[in-house]
């Protein structure tokens, strides 16, 4: 079975992925209110550019790997694109994000900081790569 992947799309939304996430934790989005929650005053800015650089490739491979797992499930309108991508971030991030903020004592609002944007991210994958076929 050839994969189809529409890469030009795969592209533009993995650069709508990463500027969602990048504005995010603006100090004027939730940036402010995560350092606080986090116990910190600030970031270094060699620390920001670090992350930054990181999450250009992080962002294409997780649209990638959302596009392929939507096209072997057949997931080629809204609703199903919908439905698999909560499930996706359910399973993959969720979980995961309850399991860290719960060993960490972390608490829930700064859980929904941190993982809320990648189900933001993951319906918007899905909704933009479910058109764009």
């Amino acid at each position: 079975m050839a994969l189809e992947i529409n890469w030009l799309a795969v592209i533009i939304v993995s650069i709508i992925y990463f500027v969602i996430l990048f504005f995010w934790y603006f100090p004027s989005a939730f940036g402010n209110m995560w350092l606080k929650l986090v116990g910190k005053e600030s970031e270094p800015k060699s620390k920001i550019i670090r992350d930054t650089i990181i999450m250009i490739p992080s962002s294409f491979f997780t649209v990638l790997i959302i596009d392929i797992i939507m096209i072997l499930a057949g997931a080629t309108d809204i609703g199903p694109a919908l439905l698999l991508n909560i499930l996706l971030w359910v399973g993959f991030v969720g979980i995961i994000g309850i399991n860290q903020s719960n060993f960490n004592d972390r608490g829930i609002k700064l859980f929904l900081i941190e993982y809320v944007p990648y189900l933001v991210c993951f319906l918007i994958a899905g909704i933009i790569l479910a058109v764009w076929k």
